[in-house]
């Protein structure tokens, strides 16, 4: 009987984990969703970024000609590169709160590891890459490649002088978050263990009701 107890907590604090774990991925699947919800002004610039890589709204076009975007499409488009242009001009009334939230944004709708440059201007402009994902900086002439181009000066020139400096594999793979297999173990159990703990308190509690010993082990003979 004894044994089969212990079988018995072993199983349910592993569905209670297991539980538990799925509600938690849910939830972040779930915050996910709302963190990188695209507004129309996201979206129609992705479905302009699938064709060329590049893409200019009407409001950025003085930042970058078309001649210039046809040029630095060409560049990537030879170079085989995992990069995207986007030029507009910064807006707070897009659907997001941060030009770095709308670049987030435009990676996670193009759905493949990416490296985006979003141009507007020396002031708000940033470049990202898509989350697991980070630049490598070494070069074939032992020099380190810029993670992002110098937003000072001309778009038709700064863009294409970084495009060029990078490796002709720009994007590695980050460790996993959890530090890989053994950090993933370490992470179960830490969120495990308060689970089982809670279990067995309750297993302890139901035995002193029916009036049993807490812990579930046999009495102990007395001493001669």
């Amino acid at each position: 009987m004894k044994g089969l107890n212990r079988i018995t907590c072993a199983v349910a604090a592993v569905v209670l984990g297991t539980g538990a774990a799925l509600v938690v991925d849910a939830r972040l699947d779930s915050s996910a969703d709302r963190e990188y919800a695209a507004g129309d002004r996201v979206l129609a610039a992705v479905e302009g970024l699938r064709d060329d890589h590049v893409h200019v709204t009407d409001d950025g076009r003085g930042m970058l000609a078309e001649a210039d975007e046809r040029a630095i499409a060409e560049l990537i488009a030879e170079r085989d590169l995992p990069a995207y242009v986007l030029v507009w001009k910064n807006s707070w009334f897009a659907g997001y709160d941060h030009y770095v939230q709308s670049a987030e944004q435009v990676l996670h709708q193009l759905g493949e590891p990416a490296l985006l440059v979003l141009w507007q201007g020396p002031e708000n402009s940033t470049t990202q890459v898509t989350p697991g994902w980070t630049v490598d900086r070494w070069t074939e002439g032992g020099g380190d490649a810029e993670v992002e181009p110098t937003y000072l000066g001309d778009a038709a020139l700064r863009i294409p002088e970084w495009l060029e400096q990078l490796p002709e594999d720009p994007l590695v793979a980050q460790d996993d978050y959890y530090g890989g297999l053994g950090g993933g173990l370490a992470a179960g159990a830490f969120f495990a263990a308060p689970i089982v703990l809670g279990f067995w308190l309750l297993l302890g509690v139901v035995r002193v009701a029916t009036s049993r010993r807490f812990r579930n082990r046999p009495l102990r003979a007395p001493d001669r």
